[in-house]
């Protein structure tokens, strides 16, 4: 088996799971996100059968904390992030006809969450998942794709998974056409590359969570208010 396989092929699962609860029409937030307890496993599957042990095989504790230099970069890639996010996404709308009222009626026929799941939610994306999201496709599938190629190969590919699982997050919903979906995983793949290269310098991988959590309060917090949630 290429060496490549052997991480492609887990890493595959997740998007497997998720578009199999897309197939059947399932919906709910926790089935909806039931591809995330996969995330959070292969990654401690690997480090395990590697040969770590304890927390390692959580959190890569074995890396210092970053510079004050390398946690103000990850403040700035969130802050850049989130503002063009915002920005390209209330220049794009009526391009593309992007109704909130219509988009909210999706995300609750599908999540089946009101306003304060809503928020509920968005603390979660901010504070756990950044942090498993950032486990999965940088500390593991960069990484393990890089030792068995390059590093421009681990950014690249990694990068475009983490866009492309956003993709179906939006695939189906009424009101949202292929083409934005395909701008949401351009950009979300150009904030993966970023991280990649954010992950690489001293203690880069805890910057990059908090990064992501904060990319993520502050972009999906004024989706809340663009959607009527709040």
């Amino acid at each position: 088996m290429s060496p490549l396989v052997t991480v492609l092929s887990p890493a595959a699962l997740p998007f497997l799971a998720k578009g199999a609860v897309l197939a059947f029409g399932l919906t709910g937030y926790v089935l909806q996100s039931s591809y995330k307890i996969l995330q959070l496993l292969i990654p401690i599957v690997w480090r395990y059968r590697s040969g770590a042990r304890g927390l390692r095989i959580l959190w890569p504790t074995n890396e210092p904390l970053p510079s004050f230099r390398v946690w103000m970069y990850g403040v700035a890639i969130a802050l850049l992030s989130s503002g063009l996010g915002i920005a390209a996404l209330l220049w794009a709308a009526p391009f593309f006809a992007l109704d909130p009222a219509v988009i909210r009626a999706g995300f609750d026929t599908r999540f089946a969450v009101g306003s304060g799941g809503a928020v509920a939610v968005v603390l979660f994306l901010g504070i756990a998942n950044a942090g498993l999201e950032e486990l999965h496709f940088r500390a593991w599938l960069d990484r393990e794709i890089s030792r068995r190629s390059t590093a421009t190969i681990g950014i690249i590919v990694s990068a475009f998974a983490f866009g492309s699982m956003h993709a179906l997050i939006f695939a189906g919903l009424p009101g949202v056409s292929v083409l934005p979906i395909a701008a949401a995983v351009l950009g979300i793949t150009i904030m993966g590359v970023l991280w990649s290269l954010l992950m690489r310098m001293r203690g880069g991988i805890h910057a990059c969570v908090l990064s992501h959590g904060l990319t993520d309060v502050l972009l999906l917090g004024w989706g809340l208010q663009w959607l009527g949630y709040i």
